[in-house]
């Protein structure tokens, strides 16, 4: 059963959905259920992991409603202040939604570079942890200190970095200081990595499967093969790449240097990660 561990859906608003620029044209529309379908068979994936685009509950909500009606998601990663004075008691409702398996915040867009040490964030942390929802960790290459410092603090806590903690894949700037930090996290027996959202780092119109490899190579070695797990990140992936392009570009790296973890990558990881 193969498992694509990150995608999005949305009914398209541009209030909503600032973050998608006229760069991104092609991701000025509605991705719902029927399109996901048609990109997860077109690609041999049977499910998936859906996971928030926008902060907000409401959107929480109804991504859960959604998983509802479809054996397609069968999980979601959701958002929920985790500073709020009333988390405990948004937990405990949203308890019935058994498709909830974690809760993502959008780090890489906060100013401060402090917040992963707030200690109302931290004590949100802590709670979702207890409760055994995953974390998805979005975050920039740059951010990855301040991330294992975070970590470091809430010990029990089952997190998955997304898109490799987005590296400069264009430039390959700092790559060796990506390379010692996400060391540092892989350190953590909890701690997971996606190899997901690669081709929105690179050069959009002109890239090669060769830019990739380094980034992936790394990725393997530090958290082996049963820490790692696919993620399409589409439909953001399409301003650079086809649903069919992401996965051959990590289905042709998996073949070639670890092909026997062929069923854990593309799904055994995930399912085990969010007990699916």
């Amino acid at each position: 059963m193969y498992i694509d561990a990150h995608h999005h859906l949305w009914n398209y608003d541009p209030v909503e959905y600032d973050w998608i620029d006229d760069s991104m044209a092609v991701l000025k529309k509605d991705f719902l259920i029927k399109d996901l379908e048609k990109a997860l068979h077109l690609n041999g994936f049977s499910s998936s992991i859906v996971v928030q685009a926008r902060q907000s509950m409401e959107e929480t909500l109804w991504l859960l409603t959604l998983a509802e009606q479809t054996e397609l998601i069968k999980g979601v990663v959701g958002w929920i202040d985790l500073q709020s004075d009333t988390l405990a008691q948004q937990l405990d409702e949203l308890a019935k939604h058994k498709k909830l398996v974690g809760f993502r915040h959008v780090l890489q867009g906060e100013a401060d570079p402090k917040f992963m040490q707030n200690p109302d964030f931290i004590r949100g942390l802590k709670m979702i942890a207890d409760r055994g929802y995953r974390y998805d960790l979005l975050i920039l290459a740059s951010q990855l200190p301040a991330a294992a410092e975070m970590l470091e603090q809430v010990p029990n806590l089952h997190v998955v970095i997304d898109h490799i903690a987005k590296p400069n894949i264009k430039s390959r700037n700092d790559f060796n200081s990506w390379q010692q930090d996400m060391a540092v996290l892989a350190h953590n027996a909890k701690c997971y990595c996606k190899l997901s959202g690669m081709v929105t780092e690179a050069d959009w119109l002109n890239w090669h499967s060769d830019d990739f490899h380094p980034f992936m190579q790394t990725v393997l070695d530090l958290f082996g093969q049963n820490r790692i797990m696919f993620g399409s990140d589409w439909p953001v992936c399409l301003v650079a790449a086809e649903y069919s392009q992401v996965k051959t570009l990590v289905l042709d790296f998996i073949n070639n240097n670890s092909p026997h973890a062929k069923d854990l990558i593309l799904g055994k990881n995930a399912q085990e990660f969010y007990q699916l």
